[in-house]
């Protein structure tokens, strides 16, 4: 999985978000223990190539999309549609009655990609304390050199 992330980072490279395509992949334990509490999701075609996964953890009162990335010969494929949906079902069969995810809003494959599966944008005066943690964490790291934004999908 972290050499799939990484794999994504040419299309933010195109994009002329170098600081983004070099961000280090989450290290393979925090797939492991996402694996291990079904926290991941994981696109796998039938000779047993991993075309793409979302990876998911639980900020404050909702299950929140960490990561979703789809190996880039398959995007615009509906794999990160299905996996966005897998999500969402998993959330709904736990309870959860929201979830949220932060995103750049402009690039295509990001904030339009979640407005076109129904994500709202959640303001900023409107953060919850473990989303703001998040937010902090993203500017920090410099991610914030784009517009990023905080979205949530009611369940």
């Amino acid at each position: 999985m972290p050499e799939l992330e990484a794999s994504g980072g040419a299309l933010f490279r195109d994009l002329g978000m170098d600081l983004v395509a070099e961000c280090a992949p989450p290290d393979r334990a925090v797939f492991a223990a996402a694996q291990r509490s079904g926290h991941l999701l994981v696109a796998v075609a039938p000779a047993g190539l991993i075309l793409g996964f979302v990876l998911l953890e639980i900020v404050d009162d909702g299950l929140h999309v960490e990561q979703v990335t789809v190996a880039p010969d398959f995007g615009r494929s509906g794999i990160g549609s299905a996996l966005m949906g897998a999500a969402v079902e998993l959330a709904r069969s736990q309870g959860f009655d929201r979830m949220t995810l932060t995103t750049y809003r402009d690039v295509p494959f990001n904030g339009p990609f979640y407005v076109s599966l129904g994500w709202q944008p959640i303001p900023d005066t409107e953060l919850t304390d473990g989303l703001r943690e998040v937010r902090d964490r993203e500017r920090a790291a410099g991610l914030d050199e784009w517009p990023r934004q905080a979205m949530q999908l009611r369940l």
